[in-house]
């Protein structure tokens, strides 16, 4: 049994296909209708609205106080382990340690 025409194609077929009129979706009448209905320009408005709001925010979490990079520091596994060991917060005190102790 052979597969559907759009399973079997790859992009290349299926982008020559539709320059030759062969998509079968009527997207004009799609457009068209989507228009005309009322409840879903008031949807296609809201998503919209969602998307921009969306654009808007920036990710991850709010920078708070100075901002900071990450480095990768070599250090002797025991040192690593005691700070580890010393709970959570670990990295915040060792970083106050390393600003307690940089040169003016």
């Amino acid at each position: 049994m052979s597969g559907s025409k759009i399973t079997s194609m790859t992009s290349d077929e299926m982008r020559a296909a539709r320059a030759r009129g062969e998509d079968r979706s009527d997207w004009e009448r799609v457009r068209s209708a989507a228009i005309k209905d009322p409840v879903a320009r008031e949807q296609n408005h809201a998503i919209g609205e969602l998307i921009a709001k969306m654009e808007a925010r920036k990710r991850g979490r709010p920078v708070v106080g100075e901002t900071k990079t990450a480095v990768s520091l070599r250090m002797p596994d025991s040192v690593l382990a005691r700070w580890r060991a010393s709970g959570k917060g670990w990295q915040t005190r060792a970083a106050a340690v390393l600003a307690a102790h940089a040169p003016a």
